[in-house]
């Protein structure tokens, strides 16, 4: 018994110094995710090294259906790698969601039993955030940022990321969560209200419009699922939000090139239709669409849509821009899936996806956490139709996807919930 002392006593301390590093590096989290791939990519590594060093924890998150479903997906995906036009092109996202199940795990074992953990994190999340909302406030006025980085696209703003102008998506996913801190610290309504105001505004002016839209139904359903104010007042605050949007969008030319003109041909007769085939993305999806069509139950093998949208017999003179149809991705989770996993992919990613919301929001129901509900709304909304996306496996979109998606589940109290 005494001899066992010791042995207890090392495997404690190296659980504390392993949860240590954990927590020092998800608190570091929006840093690597500005400070480019090479930083994120470090992060996922050493986060599932982490993971495996804690293999002695409570094995909770092991025996859960949810484990179970991400292994089916990864062996749906290794699967796949026999039927890939290009093994040397897949075989790394296999890998590499191998490290997405382990992170995902550590995140549980950080969070799950000490959720504190979590709230020190937010409170320094939140910090950086605003510290790029001035950024982007910054380059909106004077036109470039405080590092002297301008977007090289009309309407658009880069902020920190440079060349990369995928600042919609970061403000996306952490304008949640900070509301989420506002809101889990009893901050006033009147800071809240005046913040989602602030946001809405901001998302409108970065100029992405896919990530607008997404922010915009997410904000939504954080103020009628969480926030504390009647409706009389819930219907002012959108309505203020859509005035200061509308003025905004009527004073700024480079913004009315973005939106208005291109609203006004999908709403126009065959507009959508016009404007889908007139598109950069519409030639992307209906390449896609074509593959799926030739390869139905294993796809092409992930990392492939690049090389095989080239070929000939997926041009389509319908498309105006199909000569540009080539890309890294076809800019649409559903259709990135389906061409390069095929049916087996598409489907063994919807039942783990779906499994895991519908558990996330019975927990939610359940225990109200609004970080929770923060990452459960992001998931959903990267999973509306047709609007275009990042890669489900790129290490910026995905990153931040599978990051929410560990988030979510880790505030479940029973991974075991039935239906």
């Amino acid at each position: 018994m005494t001899m066992n002392l010791p042995i207890v006593s090392l495997l404690t301390q190296k659980k504390q110094k392993v949860n240590k590093l954990s927590f020092s590096l998800i608190l570091l989290f929006p840093i690597f995710l500005i400070s480019g791939n090479f930083l994120i990519n470090l992060f996922y590594v050493s986060i599932s090294i982490l993971s495996i060093l804690n293999f002695n924890q409570k094995k909770d998150f092991l025996t859960s259906n949810i484990f179970y479903l991400l292994v089916f997906f990864l062996i749906c995906l290794s699967m796949n790698l026999l039927f890939s036009v290009n093994f040397s092109n897949s075989y790394p996202r296999v890998v590499k969601f191998l490290l997405i199940i382990l992170f995902a795990r550590e995140i549980f074992n950080l969070i799950n039993k000490e959720e504190i953990y979590f709230e020190k994190i937010t409170k320094f999340w939140t910090i950086v955030y605003f510290v790029v909302t001035i950024d982007i406030i910054f380059e909106l006025i004077f036109g470039f940022n405080t590092l002297g980085f301008k977007s090289y696209l009309e309407g658009r703003v880069a902020s920190f990321f440079g060349d990369e102008l995928v600042v919609g998506t970061f403000y996306h996913f952490f304008s949640l969560i900070v509301l989420s801190f506002l809101v889990k610290n009893k901050y006033p309504n009147l800071w809240v209200v005046s913040l989602i105001i602030l946001i809405i505004s901001i998302s409108f002016m970065i100029g992405e419009r896919a990530n607008f839209i997404k922010l915009f139904f997410s904000v939504l359903l954080f103020v009628f699922l969480i926030l504390k104010i009647n409706l009389i007042k819930k219907i002012g605050m959108i309505a203020i939000t859509l005035l200061i949007v509308g003025t905004i969008f009527l004073t700024n030319d480079s913004l009315k090139e973005r939106y208005y003109n291109q609203i006004s041909i999908i709403y126009s007769l065959d507009g959508f239709k016009r404007y889908y085939k007139e598109s950069l993305y519409g030639a992307h999806q209906n390449a896609a669409y074509k593959i799926f069509q030739d390869n139905v139950l294993f796809g092409i093998g992930l990392k492939n849509f690049r090389d095989e949208s080239k070929k000939s017999i997926y041009e389509n003179l319908n498309f105006k821009l199909t000569t540009g149809r080539s890309a890294t991705h076809p800019h649409q989770i559903h259709l990135e899936l389906l061409s390069e996993t095929g049916l087996l992919g598409y489907i063994s990613f919807l039942i783990l996806v779906l499994f895991s919301i519908v558990i996330s929001t019975k927990n939610y129901l359940k225990y109200k956490n609004p970080y929770q509900l923060s990452a459960l709304i992001y998931i959903i909304s990267c999973l509306i139709p047709l609007l275009p996306s990042g890669s489900l496996f790129s290490t910026f979109f995905g990153g931040i996807f599978w990051f929410s998606f560990g988030l979510m589940i880790s505030f479940n109290k029973n991974l075991k919930l039935k239906f």
